[in-house]
C-alpha cells in the first residue's frame, strides 16, 4: 500500500505524534492523492495482491503523525516502524548530515582535473546569531534553513543584514534545533538529483532526476531516461566527475545509514554559476518528486505516450476563494 503524505517533513520537523500540520500541507495530500498511481511499481511488495491487504506499507516518509494514524485505523505493528527507526529518519535528515556528506565527498573528487566541486564553506550550520552575521557580513545575499524542513518550507533569503523578523526566527531555532544552516545565495543553471534505495546492507542506485524550483519551492520535473538527463548534465559537468561522486556517494551512505534506515533517498544536487557543481544540497530520506518522475517514465512513458524529455511533470498551485488547490499535471 502506497501513501502520499506530503506534510512529512513537517510532521518530522516537529517529532510530536499529536502535530497537527496546516492545512495547506493536508490540501495537498487530498488533492493529489492519485499521486499514488505513479508509485506503483517502486517497492513490489507494496504492490496490491489478490486478497487486497497490505503486505507493506510504503509512505511518502515515515514520521511520529502518520503512525499514530495508521494505528488509530488498525493497522498491524508489524507494518509500521519503531521509535528507534523514526528517530533515525530525523537524524539524517537533518541538514547537518547533509554537510557532513558534502565534506566527504568534496574530500574525494573536489580540486582535481575532471572539473570544479563546491566547497563545504559555501554554508555552515551556525549555532548563534553572531555566526550568523559574520557570514553575511561576508557574503551579503544568503539563504538561511531550518535544520529540518520540507520544499520551499524553513527557508528565508537576507541581504546584508539580518531584519528583526529573520533574528527572532534564528533565536527559536537555534534554541530548538542547535543551528540554522546559513548558505551562500548562488546563481543556479541547473537542479537534479541522484537517487538511491537503501536496503539493510547496500545502498543501490535508482537513476536521476532532472527538476526545476521557484523561490525554493519544487516545481516540476523533466520525464526522461538517465540517458538524456546524463547528456544534459554533461554540458556542464563531465560524465567522469558525475560517475565517481556516485560511486563516493554510494559509499558515504553505505557507511551512515545502511543499518538505520531502509527506504528511498534522494540527493539533491545542483550546477551554480559561481561554484561548479554542488554534490550535495539536500538529503532526503524519504520518497521524492524525482523519483515520481523516474518511476512514471520508467514505466508509463507507454501509457502516456511520453517520449524521452519531451514531456514534464508539474506541480500545479492555484489560489482559490477557500484556500488553495493543488493538482498535478503533464506538459509537452
Amino acid at each position: 500500500m502506497y501513501i502520499f503524505n506530503p506534510e512529512h517533513d513537517l510532521c518530522l520537523a516537529n517529532g510530536d505524534p499529536h502535530f497537527v500540520p496546516p492545512e495547506s500541507a493536508l490540501a495537498f495530500g487530498r488533492d493529489c492523492a492519485e499521486l499514488t498511481r505513479w508509485m506503483v511499481g517502486l517497492d513490489t511488495a507494496a504492490d496490491d495482491d489478490a486478497s487486497g491487504v497490505p503486505q507493506k506499507i510504503v509512505p511518502w516518509g515515515w514520521n511520529y503523525v502518520l503512525r499514530k494514524r495508521l494505528r488509530k485505523e488498525g493497522y498491524p505493528e508489524e507494518l509500521l516502524p519503531s521509535d528507534g527507526q523514526i528517530e533515525a529518519i530525523a537524524e539524517l535528515s537533518d541538514r547537518r548530515f547533509a554537510l557532513e556528506a558534502l565534506e566527504s565527498v568534496f574530500s574525494h573528487c573536489g580540486g582535481n582535473r575532471m572539473g570544479t566541486v563546491t566547497p563545504p564553506s559555501y554554508r555552515i550550520a551556525a549555532s548563534s546569531l553572531e555566526q550568523i552575521e559574520g557570514f553575511i557580513a561576508k557574503h551579503r545575499n544568503i539563504v538561511l534553513k531550518a535544520p529540518v524542513s520540507g520544499s520551499g518550507k524553513g527557508i528565508r533569503w537576507a541581504t546584508d543584514a539580518l531584519s528583526h523578523s529573520d533574528e527572532g526566527w534564528c533565536r527559536n531555532l537555534i534554541a530548538r534545533h542547535g543551528c540554522v544552516v546559513a548558505e551562500r545565495r548562488l546563481t543556479l543553471k541547473k537542479e537534479f538529483a541522484m537517487l538511491f534505495k537503501a536496503t539493510a546492507t547496500d545502498i543501490i542506485f535508482c537513476g536521476y532526476s532532472l527538476f526545476y524550483t521557484e523561490n525554493g519551492a519544487y516545481r516540476g520535473n523533466v520525464l526522461a531516461s538517465d540517458r538524456f538527463i546524463e547528456r544534459q548534465l554533461s554540458e556542464l559537468i563531465p560524465l567522469e566527475l558525475l560517475e565517481r561522486v556516485k560511486m563516493v556517494l554510494i559509499s558515504y551512505l553505505k557507511r551512515t545509514v545502511c543499518g538505520k534506515y531502509v527506504g528511498f533517498i534522494g540527493v539533491d544536487q545542483f550546477f551554480s554559476e559561481e561554484l561548479g557543481f554542488n554534490p550535495v544540497v539536500e538529503i532526503n530520506m524519504r520518497m521524492t518528486m524525482g523519483l515520481l518522475a523516474r518511476n512514471i517514465y520508467d514505466r508509463f512513458a507507454g501509457e502516456l505516450s511520453i517520449g524521452d524529455g519531451s514531456h514534464r511533470f508539474e506541480i500545479v498551485r492555484e489560489k482559490g476563494p477557500y484556500g488553495c488547490k493543488y493538482s498535478f499535471r503533464f506538459v509537452g
